[in-house]
């Protein structure tokens, strides 16, 4: 389908899994290739059959130009690549140019992938407990653990900066595997100091609950920390039950 759409002195070619490269030759400017990309774009949303079932398949498109992106194949590429997360991030099923703002946003994001490699050794996660309370009594009734992650001298980042980069890195496990256990040893702490028992919830990443041994990592956190699997609940994002 994608050879479908360009001519042939053009070239497309599979880097690898799902993703595949085209390279343009001779091209009038971005609104010629901006037209190419809307044809592809349709070209591949078109439904497939297979054994009388009905698949659709969309793609995200990143798009480098030569020479304002870079003068080789290597600069071309990994711009490209950077453009094409920024299809992702914008919903899927799009293409996005190159921009040098993006270039500094990937630059952020590298710097932020290798922080947050170093983050759980140098233990600057920490949890915050929002509470749920009884409009009648006023008592606490159960309390939700949320995630923060506290780097020196630049403050406290919300989970929104930082969780997708995890999910998308795999450290979601390791760093979801101590928020688990952080927070039933944080609930047992509070039974015994003698405080009411209250059910404390944990977010569970979608990568984290297609975990084969999902289930036996919970009972092994219950067992280590002495916590009773009622006062625990899993909850899952909005996003992962999508």
């Amino acid at each position: 389908r994608i050879q479908g759409c360009v001519r042939e002195c053009d070239t497309v070619a599979r880097l690898g899994g799902d993703e595949f490269v085209l390279l343009i030759n001779g091209h009038s400017g971005p609104e010629s290739v901006r037209s190419l990309m809307e044809r592809l774009l349709v070209a591949v949303a078109q439904p497939w059959t297979i054994d009388q079932g009905e698949f659709h398949v969309s793609c995200s498109i990143g798009i480098a130009l030569h020479p304002e992106d870079g003068e080789d194949a290597r600069t071309l590429l990994k711009h490209a690549d950077s453009a094409m997360y920024r299809a992702k991030d914008s919903g899927r099923n799009n293409f996005q140019f190159f921009t040098r703002e993006l270039n500094t946003l990937m630059t952020e994001r590298l710097e932020m992938d290798g922080q947050l490699r170093r983050a759980l050794d140098r233990q600057q996660f920490v949890l915050a407990y929002q509470p749920r309370v009884s409009l009648d009594g006023g008592g606490i009734l159960a309390a939700e653990a949320l995630l923060r992650w506290r780097i020196p001298n630049r403050g406290t980042i919300a989970p929104q900066r930082f969780i997708a980069l995890a999910e998308e890195t795999g450290l979601i496990v390791p760093i979801g595997k101590w928020v688990l256990q952080t927070a039933c040893a944080q609930n047992k702490a509070w039974q015994e100091e003698g405080l009411p028992p209250i059910v404390v919830s944990v977010n569970v990443s979608a990568r984290q609950f297609r975990q084969e041994n999902i289930v036996q990592t919970v009972a092994e956190v219950l067992k280590e920390t002495g916590l009773e699997a009622r006062y625990l609940e899993l909850e899952l994002t909005e996003s992962m039950v999508m």
